[in-house]
This record gives structure tokens, sequence and C-alpha cells, in this order.
């Protein structure tokens, strides 16, 4: 048995000053940082194995995420964006909940670290 290949990453953690209700829909007011460097160990995941688009990709997990932006563990979240960026809000009634941005890497899928921060 293999031990599954992990990265380190960082990020940044934001959470939203909400305005509105579930009946009109909510609106996000302002967002404040919580976490400029939150560290977040990733599973790396192969794709197209053994092909030549063959690639590898990280991202967090759902428990990750609601860690991260400090949810409670039975509550049902529903993410957008992209590998470097998540939008994070509660499914049953689309409240925001809060937003994350990779700070260590130029992109997870695939996965490239950034420039500035490998050692010289």
């Amino acid at each position: 048995m293999t031990k599954k290949q992990t990265i380190k990453t960082t990020w940044e953690i934001r959470t939203y000053d909400v305005w509105g209700n579930a009946k009109d829909g909510y609106e996000v007011n302002d967002s404040l940082v919580i976490a400029r460097d939150y560290p977040l160990e990733l599973e790396v995941k192969v794709y197209n194995e053994g092909t030549p688009r063959e690639f590898v990709s990280a991202y967090p997990t759902d428990k990750q995420i609601r860690e991260a932006l400090d949810c409670k563990p039975r509550i049902k979240i529903e993410s957008d964006g992209d590998d470097l960026s998540i939008y994070v809000r509660h499914a049953p009634t689309n409240y925001p909940l809060g937003e994350m941005f990779c700070t260590s890497h130029e992109s997870l899928s695939p996965i490239r670290v950034k420039a500035s921060t490998v050692a010289s």
C-alpha cells in the first residue's frame, strides 16, 4: 500500500458581513480577513494517469473548508470558484459564509508553486 501524496499550501481566509434574508436574498456588504497564511495540507490526485495528458491536482476537502471558515461539522456547504479561489455558502439557504484564496501556489491544477515562495 502506498502512502498518499500531499502538498502544503497556505490560504487567505475571509468571512462576510451579510445583509438580507432568506426571502429577499443575501448580499455581501463587506469581507473580513480572519487569516492570512492559513496552512492546509492537501491530498494530491493524479488525473489522466498513464497518458500524455497526465497531471496532478489538489483541492481542499469540505471538512478542511468548514474548519478554515469555523463552520460547524453538520453545516452543509456548497462552493464555487476554481483551484485558487473558493467561495462558500450554506447549501440549503444560499447564505454566503466566506471565501478562501490560495497564497502559496500559482496553480493547484496542475500544481505550480509561486516563484517567490521557492527557495534559491
